[in-house]
């Protein structure tokens, strides 16, 4: 067994949601789980008693009847089950459930701009100016609205009006290239369109005025754009005197959102989302496995364009007070971000991994979060141990899901301990297995993450996907009858569970598959390393190699002293099979916007594809660092 890294306190798990809840269960079922595990089986065992008990314990609020939790029987796949079938609701109604006149709705604060508190009622006057002005150009229910935003509270105020009619909606942030957001708004055919035409990122302004040229032209469906930069914002919010908001109730079934596969290359899945799947999903993952609570303060740093800003949109529907920051997060040496968060007093923090490994050296005095949440890729363990070195009684939580659920599957706990590098648990309702390439279920064993029963957050389909041919492909091909998430993990009896990357980035060394995470959680550890990026190419003779790449601290060279180093290192804390047939150093490591190592594009590079075919630029933070990799190859074959 190993040593857990954190604990929690009787009064911390007393006090939680998650206590609640299951003392919740246990009176409702007169049954007595003797530990967590007994709870999850319960969950996955009870499915539509277990999300029955959601929509009670969270006094969810709808119109009609519903005989049948789930029915699953004639769906194909997952694909057709049905959820609640008969009842209406609204998510935005339910955010407005935590109306306090004046209390704080949301804080914000940018690289540029001051810190700023809004009221609820603030923010209610906001979405009812809008919301008016949405019914007068004819938004209807299922009507598409579209933005180029960035994460502020005018975002929000829109989107909640949007929703508040049954409108569907749809956000990239105004960092993605043009190709990137037309191939998005395209498929799904908009009405409306609100830009941001201006916007500040690292102390640089951008224009993004030929972009909007560009979307009308190529948007023939729009019928109207809204330009948050000129006079017609001013004229909205001038225009309308606020009136008690309407809520248009949709069936539980009914598209809340579209967001976007962020594929390498293609033209991006556009994932549509349930209303009621997400409300149901989000009060779970948020309150009960988060522990979010009333009158707390919730920041996730995000764009809009990424699947954790409607995640953290919804810390709304647990009574906490939403905070947003915009820019760049290290603006000023990190201070400007860290002063936000101790003026907002925030209580859960969540960002990338990226991110935290970055500032496992950041010297940070005088804030202790509840909570600390990181995606995206898996967190190593030296950060596990920098951040709980930093916040000694703070509930680490690394999570995974993914656009595809819009929440976290594998998540936290507040009756668990932490193991460094390890997430907590699978979360209550999603029956979670691990496959070995037979399709036999493993456990302690390294495979494939699999979900055996449906989630009501999966997605009801793609946009303009005739037939689910995409849907079908993307989770379904590989094992039957299961979804097939894409992930390699290790279930780890009577701890937590490990994350080893994605299944198709994992490098197979002499038939043993190995996984990227533990490749960077040896590399990144060393004081020399900024960054690293690994990848298995296919050589003719049906041998591989693997290759490193490493981004060194500024002025530093690779020279025979750090490759042995790093080689060392991998092979002390894994095997030899770990250490790289070559490593070279490079400027920069490619990531999409949404921070996730572009390992794919790479072995498509050092696989002689094109640079065009390989990756599409326009989902990608930094794009001008593959030419490096382009003639790092081309070297090669000389």
């Amino acid at each position: 067994m190993s040593t857990p890294l954190w604990i929690p306190s009787r009064e911390y798990t007393e006090t939680s949601n998650i206590f609640k809840f299951k003392n919740y269960i246990e009176q409702r079922t007169n049954t007595k789980f003797s530990n967590y595990e007994d709870f999850h089986n319960w969950s996955i065992n009870n499915l539509e008693d277990f999300w029955q008990s959601i929509l009670d314990f969270f006094k969810v609020s709808y119109l009609g009847n519903y005989s049948k939790v789930l029915d699953w029987n004639t769906a194909e796949n997952f694909i057709g089950a049905k959820w609640f079938e008969g009842i209406e609701l609204s998510y935005a109604e339910h955010i407005f459930k935590s109306y306090k006149e004046n209390g704080i709705a949301v804080k914000f604060q940018s690289e540029y701009e001051d810190y700023q508190e809004v009221t609820w009622k603030e923010l209610q006057d906001r979405v009812s100016k809008i919301q008016q002005y949405l019914v007068d150009k004819g938004i209807q229910s299922g009507d598409r609205i579209v933005g180029v935003l960035n994460n502020r509270v005018e975002t929000i105020a829109i989107f909640l009006a949007v929703n508040s009619l049954g409108a569907i909606w749809s956000c990239c942030s105004p960092d993605f290239g043009d190709k990137a957001i037309v191939e998005r708004f395209e498929q799904i055919e908009p009405k409306l369109l609100f830009i941001e035409t201006e916007y500040q990122y690292n102390d640089k302004k951008f224009s993004k005025n030929e972009t909007l040229a560009m979307l009308v032209s190529k948007l023939i469906t729009l019928e109207e754009v809204v330009n948050l930069n000129n006079s017609m914002w001013n004229t909205i919010l001038d225009r309308y005197d606020p009136k008690v908001l309407e809520f248009v109730h949709v069936a539980f079934s009914h598209p809340i959102w579209i967001l976007y596969s962020s594929g390498t290359t293609g033209k991006p899945k556009a994932i549509t989302h349930s209303t009621g799947g997400n409300l149901l999903e989000h009060y779970k993952a948020l309150a009960i496995h988060q522990n979010v609570q009333a009158e707390e303060n919730f920041l996730w740093y995000s764009t809009t364009g990424w699947m954790m800003w409607n995640y953290a949109l919804s810390s709304l529907l647990c009574g906490a007070t939403l905070c947003l920051f915009d820019g760049i997060i290290n603006h000023n040496n990190h201070q400007t971000f860290w002063k936000f968060l101790k003026r907002a007093q925030v209580h859960h923090l969540g960002a990338g991994a990226v991110y935290f490994t970055s500032i496992e050296h950041l010297e940070i005095k005088d804030f202790q979060p509840k909570v600390i949440g990181s995606t995206g890729s898996p967190l190593p363990i030296s950060t596990f141990e920098a951040l709980q070195q930093k916040f000694p009684d703070v509930h680490l939580i690394s999570l995974s899901g993914g656009t595809d659920v819009c929440s976290a599957f594998l998540i936290g706990n507040s009756l668990l301990p932490v193991y460094a590098g390890q997430l907590q648990c699978k979360a209550l309702g999603a029956d979670i297995v691990t496959y070995n390439e037979q399709g036999e279920e493993v456990i302690n064993e390294v495979g494939e993450l699999i979900i055996k029963k449906p989630m009501p957050s999966m997605p009801i389909y793609f946009w303009n996907d005739w037939n689910n041919e995409k849907y079908k492909e993307s989770y379904f091909e590989k094992f039957p009858n299961v979804w097939a998430h894409g992930d390699w993990i290790k279930i780890i009896s009577g701890e937590g569970i490990i994350i080893y990357g994605r299944s198709d980035s994992t490098l197979n060394r002499a038939g043993v598959r190995i996984g990227t995470a533990e490749i960077y959680s040896a590399v990144n550890e060393l004081e020399e390393v900024q960054d690293s990026l690994v990848i298995t190419t296919d050589e003719n003779d049906g041998s591989s190699k693997m290759l490193l790449f490493v981004k060194l601290l500024d002025e530093l060279h690779l020279n025979e002293e750090i490759q042995s180093k790093i080689k060392t290192n991998l092979r002390k804390q894994y095997s030899p099979r770990h250490v790289p047939d070559a490593i070279f150093q490079v400027r920069d490591i490619p990531y999409t916007l949404s921070g996730k190592k572009l390992e794919i594009p790479v072995k498509k590079i050092f696989s002689d594809v094109s640079l065009e075919k390989a990756v599409s630029k326009d989902i990608m933070r930094n794009p001008e660092c593959l030419e490096e990799y382009v003639t790092l190859n081309n070297s090669l074959l000389d």
